[in-house]
Parts: structure tokens; sequence; C-alpha cells
């Protein structure tokens, strides 16, 4: 703590007794601190990377994980082909289908969920959903005519499971 004598400042101009001041609530301001010594300074030592504290020794492990194959098969509905939505603008993309059944299995090919199309655009990361009501009527049209026909199962290959023909 500093400690003064008020009638040493009576002696200063104004200016001079301000800068004391300002001094004073500055120092007041600082954090006190002190240098602290180890009791046992002499057991400090310097240790090499990779050694532990106490010893022993740590280590950062690097497990090795086999890298997992995923393969995304998408199944397009429509060619390589310009889709408008209602802001003018054109998008070249493939419709493709959210679901399909297993192979072989019959059964219905999901074109529309939710009001929503799945549009792949080349180069890009992924397919995306795009909401029908942001498309222009002819192109909702030409979709829910696929959807539609696509709602009967995909179509039949030229040879049946059992290796006989289709045009018996």
């Amino acid at each position: 703590m500093i400690e003064f004598d008020s009638s040493e400042l009576m002696g200063l101009d104004l200016a001079a007794m301000k800068a004391v001041l300002m001094l004073l609530s500055i120092v007041s301001t600082m954090p006190a601190s002190a240098q602290v010594t180890p009791s046992t300074p002499t057991e400090f030592m310097k240790r090499g990377l990779g050694e532990g504290g106490r010893g022993g020794t740590a280590s950062v492990g690097v497990s090795e994980r086999t890298p997992q194959v995923r393969t995304i098969t998408y199944i397009a509905i429509s060619p390589l082909r310009g889709w408008t939505n209602t802001g003018g603008k054109t998008i070249q993309a493939q419709l493709l289908a959210f679901s399909v059944p297993e192979s072989g299995a019959p059964g219905p090919v999901e074109v529309i969920r939710d009001g929503k199309v799945r549009l792949l655009v080349p180069g890009s990361k992924g397919p995306v959903e795009y909401p029908m009501e942001k498309l222009l009527e002819d192109d909702r049209i030409e979709i829910e005519r696929i959807a539609k026909a696509a709602a009967k199962g995909l179509p039949r290959s030229s040879s049946q499971p059992d290796g006989s023909d289709a045009d018996d």
C-alpha cells in the first residue's frame, strides 16, 4: 500500500497534482505480484520429449482402421435434361428415384416424396431434393407422368428371371 503525506501535495501546482493522482490511480489498479521460489529448487530437472513426468511414458496412438467403402447407386428416371423453375432459371439434371424395389422384386418406384423430387446435377456432391411447386407447370406435368408410370413398377427386362423369354 502506498502512503503519502497530504502536506507534500500543498506545494504542487494543479497540473502536477493531477499527474500524481493519475499515477496513484494507475498504480492502485495494478495487480500485486510476488516471485515464488520453490522450497526444493534442486529437485527440478529437464526431461526430453516423450518422457513422462513420473518416469512413465505417454504415447498418442493412432489405431489403423480399414476404410469402409460405401457404394451409392442412384436410379435415374430421366436422362440429363433442363428443368426450369418458376423464376425462369434452368438447371441441367437427371430426375432420380427416391426408392426402388429390391432387384427383381415387383413394386412401385417412388419419384415424388412429400411434394419434392430428387435431381442429380453433374459434378455435384450428391442429389438435391427440390420442391415440385417451384418448377414450371410443364416440368411438373412431365414429372407426374413419369411418376404415374413408375408407380406401376420397374419395366420388365427382355428375359424373365427363370431364363424364359418374355415375348413367349
